[in-house]
Formats: C-alpha cells, structure tokens, sequence
C-alpha cells in the first residue's frame, strides 16, 4: 500500500505564538517499503509520523494512503511509539489481542493470531506474564506483535528503541529487519540515530530544522541483515552525518544563541589527571 505526502505543511498555533513546524513536505513510500526518517530535534519528524497516522491535522496539504485521503486514524496504519503502552493488569496475550478484540474479531480468531505474532517476535513462552514481569527489550517486542496483529499494510513507528540499551537496541533491530522481510509491511520509522537508520532503512530521508523540511535522501543498496560493525554501513553512516551536523548546529545555535560554540579537533582536558603538566 503506498503512501504520498502532498505539500503538507503544519503550524501550531497558541493564544501567543505561532510555530512553523512542517513546510511543504512532499514524500511517495512504495508498497512493502522501509523508510527512515532522520533529522534533529524540534524539525517535524514525529508530527509528520502523527499526520500520516491520522493523529493530527496538517494546516495544509494532504496525505493520501492507497490514492485515498487520510482524515483519520484507521486500523490500515498501526503506529508504535518509544513507551510500549501496554495495560499493566493484562497480561502478555491479553495485550496483544487488545487491538483485534476491539475491532470486534472472535476470541479464537484472536488467540490464535496472537499466538502468531507472539511466536514472531519469540515471545510464547512469556504470553502468560504481566507486564511487571518483563524487560524493556520484551515490551517492546509485544507492543510490536500487537501492531503486527492489525495486519495494517502499513506500519509507523516512533523511535521505538530510543530508551533501550545498545545490546537490546542490536537485538531488535536484526529481528525488525527480519519481520519486515516476513511481513512485506511498508514501514516508515522515525529515528535521531544515524546508525540505526542505516541498518533497516531502503532509504533515509534526511530532515532539515525551523521549519522541517527534506533536505536529502539516501538510498540505502546493501544487502540484509545489516550489522553495525560493517564497513558498509559506516560509510553510509559517515556519509548521512555530514549532512545531518548542519542542522543539528542550526538547532544548537538556536537554543544557545551566544553561548554556542564549537571547535574542530578540540580534546578535552580531565583535570584530574593532568599527566606532564609543567614539565
């Protein structure tokens, strides 16, 4: 199912200010694509993920999903944010049925899709467990077999691995790339790390800040599974970064103002242990 941004732009609006977020944002996802969105902080990226959802109304613009417009949310878009979201007095199996039980399917319908994506995500042994019981690693992999339940065509996730540890952060990303392999889900995922980008994305799409625009986009053409310690994805990595230290400097530049300051090739002194002082 494809995806096409047209000119949407947004503004937020107070009683006291006006705050250009999005400006002519124009993007096509092709059916069964993984596509990253990057960017600093503050230029949009979660806003137009929120658009696309149907969670927010663009000031202008529209989003069309399969060439019809998006006014909503609906169950063809399941969205996973950075907190897994799941309700602490069910348990495992309970979570993730929660979303087809509301769409009003049968408990055996339920239960055994469950049991699908439970396995997909190599958490069975756990369906019993409350939410309590699990690492953050876990959670997140059943807030993703309860997206994946939806059989939504199109997935949109919101840095769902930010608040994890590197290793489980790894983890998770070998198994999404493998899901959506599986799966064949158009994915749009919003991320601030480069590395992370690069391993799962078919492209990167770079976002400049105040108001959010795309600067750049890069086709990512390596073979999967992707490992970080590849030569490979370093040099895609090294390569996103010159673009994104502009505007990453922009927003820096704009919430320090005078105070900002940065110097190429500076070491930074430990005065703890000043070896060779004065010699």
């Amino acid at each position: 199912m494809s995806v096409v941004v047209a000119n949407v732009s947004k503004r937020f609006v107070s009683k006291n200010n006006s705050v250009h977020t999005l400006d002519q944002i124009n993007l096509e996802f092709k059916q069964g694509e993984f596509v990253c969105l990057l960017g600093p902080s503050g230029c949009g990226k979660s806003t137009l993920l929120n658009i696309i959802a149907g969670l927010e109304v663009a000031t202008a613009g529209n989003v069309l999903l399969h060439g019809r417009k998006v006014s909503e949310a609906g169950p063809d878009r399941a969205v996973m944010f950075q907190e897994a979201a799941l309700f602490p007095w069910l348990k495992v199996i309970d979570n993730v049925e929660f979303g087809m039980k509301m769409a009003g399917l049968s408990r055996q319908e339920r239960r055994e899709k469950a049991l699908k994506y439970l396995k997909m995500v190599h958490l069975t042994r756990f369906q019993d467990c409350y939410v309590h019981e699990l690492s953050g690693g876990m959670k997140q992999r059943v807030a993703l077999a309860r997206a994946l339940t939806l059989d939504s065509q199109v997935l949109l996730m919101d840095e769902p691995f930010a608040a994890l540890d590197s290793q489980t952060k790894t983890i998770l990303q070998s198994e999404l790339q493998r899901i959506w392999w599986e799966t064949k889900k158009t994915i749009l995922f919003v991320t601030h790390n480069v590395e992370e980008a690069v391993i799962l994305a078919d492209r990167v799409i770079v976002m400049a800040a105040n108001p959010g625009k795309i600067k750049k986009e890069f086709a990512i053409q390596l073979a999967r599974p992707r490992q970080p310690e590849s030569r490979d994805v370093s040099y895609f990595v090294a390569d996103i970064l010159k673009e994104l230290k502009e505007e990453v400097e922009k927003v820096a530049k704009a919430e320090f103002d005078s105070d900002w300051n940065i110097k190429k090739d500076t070491i930074l002194s430990d005065f703890d242990h000043d070896l060779g002082s004065g010699l």
